[in-house]
């Protein structure tokens, strides 16, 4: 993510002006466009290699489940002491000199007068946008100690969420990268016998054989120009991604397809439209600012156009129905229901836990797919190096 510096003005022609953090130029515009910033002025703040090379290791030595301990604790902390107290009793039992940093840095800026959404903005590479949007409003509405348990509770599903991915990814990719190492050990050992044999009778090795050979001698003749090739085009990928918008919209419209992944983004998006219309603010602000939070750009896309239905005064159901076919039947009775009873945050929130029912019943059979495929990956592996030295031996009698 990118931090950008804008100025402009909103409805009532106010002057507006700060930061704001986005993929790229096009996306900073849209989110400020649906915040009803007519924008003047947006430029980029560029970080050093060496800072993004600190935040990075920052976030690896905080370890991937840090936010939502840290929202949790200060959660439970709130209810008996003030936010400053909170911070300094963490900072004083963390061990951790990443994690000691942060909070040391939190408690110095929240002594000086800045508010906490403000401070946890200094460091947006460990709190994204839409944490700290949440705090703001939190701060403002006094209810903190509500939105820390809620931020927490997300953070904590969307841990477990990814940690279940990767344990259901681990035994295939084992069985992969172990047919791997085998292919390998055999194309430089057991192969190169073969050619000696076939050269010696001044026969010709069959095709695949020749194929896995010369692969396999190149690999390891040329491994370290081949790891650089490889490590450069994984960077040059990246940096096309977060760098040319149409590649990322492309790629985040094929992400979206995949049912896991949009379900995700939509217990995200019910939670957080509940929160906020609980805190008070208006339906069309909640969906500016859930759009406003997305990463996705193409959930950006389809809710900037429901947006402007809102502002217009149609109904959220109704839009839904528009928008997107991913949206379930069920989805849209729940919202139209509380829309008419004038229950919409609890529906919502019935939403919420529909998705994250629907995400624990993928997660259960995803195991299972994964292990098929890593399978089945390995077996096209060692069925080509099982062929490969098969051949050769029954067509060794054709040599005499």
């Amino acid at each position: 993510m990118k931090k950008f510096k804008y100025k402009g003005y909103n409805s009532e022609s106010v002057e507006q002006s700060g930061t704001l953090e986005a993929e790229n130029y096009s996306a900073a515009y849209s989110a400020l466009q649906f915040q009803g910033i007519t924008v003047v002025n947006l430029t980029a703040e560029r970080m050093s290699f060496k800072n993004l090379f600190s935040d990075f290791m920052k976030k690896i030595k905080l370890g991937g489940n840090w936010s939502s301990i840290f929202f949790r604790e200060l959660s439970v902390m709130l209810g008996v002491m003030t936010l400053h107290e909170a911070l300094k009793i963490l900072e004083n039992s963390s061990e951790n000199v990443a994690e000691k940093k942060i909070l040391s840095e939190l408690i110095f800026s929240v002594e000086n007068g800045e508010n906490f959404a403000t401070a946890l903005g200094n460091h947006e590479i460990i709190f994204d946008a839409d944490i700290i949007q949440s705090i703001e409003i939190g701060e403002t509405s006094g209810k903190l100690l509500e939105v820390t348990e809620k931020i927490s509770e997300r953070l904590e599903k969307n841990y477990a969420t990814r940690k279940k991915i990767f344990a259901a990814l681990y035994y295939p990719s084992a069985v992969f990268f172990a047919a791997i190492i085998a292919a390998v050990i055999m194309i430089n050992l057991t192969l190169p016998v073969f050619e000696s044999f076939y050269s010696s009778q001044g026969g010709e090795l069959p095709l695949i054989t020749k194929i896995l050979l010369t692969g396999g001698k190149f690999l390891t003749e040329n491994l370290f120009f081949v790891g650089i090739i490889f490590s450069a085009t994984i960077i040059f990928c990246v940096a096309v991604y977060k760098e040319i918008f149409a590649i990322k919209f492309f790629l985040d419209r094929l992400k979206f397809e995949i049912k896991i992944f949009h379900e995700i983004e939509f217990r995200n998006l019910f939670g957080r439209l509940s929160f906020l219309l609980e805190s008070g603010i208006n339906l069309d602000e909640a969906v500016k600012l859930s759009v406003a939070s997305s990463r996705n750009l193409y959930l950006q896309k389809i809710f900037g156009g429901m947006n402007f239905s809102v502002e217009h005064g149609e109904k959220l159901g109704t839009i839904l129905k528009k928008v997107s076919k991913k949206f379930s039947a069920i989805y849209i009775g729940l919202i139209v229901t509380g829309e008419e009873s004038g229950q919409l945050v609890e529906m919502l929130r019935k939403c919420e836990s529909l998705a994250d029912f629907e995400i624990d019943e993928i997660l259960r059979t995803l195991p299972a797919k994964a292990e098929i495929f890593g399978t089945v990956a390995a077996g096209i592996i060692v069925g080509a190096l099982v062929f490969s030295i098969i051949i050769p031996i029954l067509n060794i009698t054709d040599l005499f």
